[in-house]
């Protein structure tokens, strides 16, 4: 019945914030993190240590080149990554699995001009440790490997096919802000929406 559907909608919306708010604040050692596998737009296998080890906090940002929010976000992407470009923090964006040839990604970059670095997760080793389900999906680090934002970008976004009208609340800007000043984000965890990641 209804009812019936309508509580099994409300329980497994439950589930699914306490999953995400117990997997955020947990601690992910930054050495397992930097020794893992990725593949930069030129096709040269990298390791993350090469690229996050002089940076105070790390922003993982998930991306699928066809996902109308990834694409919709680039422009607010990049405000953020500009916003912040004199502070200790790396942004990498990931393009998770072999879904996408590096053509594709590349043109992804070119066509909405997204300013930090982007990289290919061929074999998903670190979207699954990250245990990453949806683009765009954010993530936050400090030096230490405390997960210390997982989520939404801001509150834009209500749905793949609806958006609010006014954008109230903005937990990336408020998160990023808060580890600057050397306090803990106000909101650790947010639902993010948008296309999952398929798991190939």
């Amino acid at each position: 019945s209804g009812w019936l559907a309508a509580i099994f909608w409300a329980l497994s919306l439950t589930c699914i914030r306490a999953i995400g708010q117990e997997q955020s604040g947990r601690f992910y050692p930054m050495r397992k993190i930097g020794s893992l596998p990725l593949l930069n737009l030129s096709g040269k296998q990298i390791q993350l240590n090469s690229i996050i080890q002089q940076d105070s906090f790390d922003v993982f940002v998930f991306l699928s080149p066809e996902c109308p929010l990834c694409q919709n976000y680039s422009l607010t992407l990049n405000q953020l990554y500009l916003q912040f470009s004199h502070h200790p923090i790396a942004w990498i964006g990931i393009v998770p699995g072999k879904g996408f040839k590096r053509q594709e990604v590349q043109d992804f970059v070119n066509r909405f001009q997204i300013r930090f670095p982007v990289y290919i997760d061929p074999a998903m080793q670190l979207t699954h440790f990250l245990n990453a389900k949806i683009t765009p999906q954010v993530m936050l680090f400090n030096r230490e490997g405390w997960l210390l934002y997982n989520g939404a970008i801001d509150n834009w976004a209500v749905s793949l096919g609806k958006q609010r009208t006014v954008i109230t609340a903005y937990y990336l800007l408020d998160a990023l802000n808060s580890c600057l000043k050397g306090m803990r984000p106000a909101i650790s965890y947010t639902t993010p929406v948008g296309c999952y990641i398929n798991d190939f």
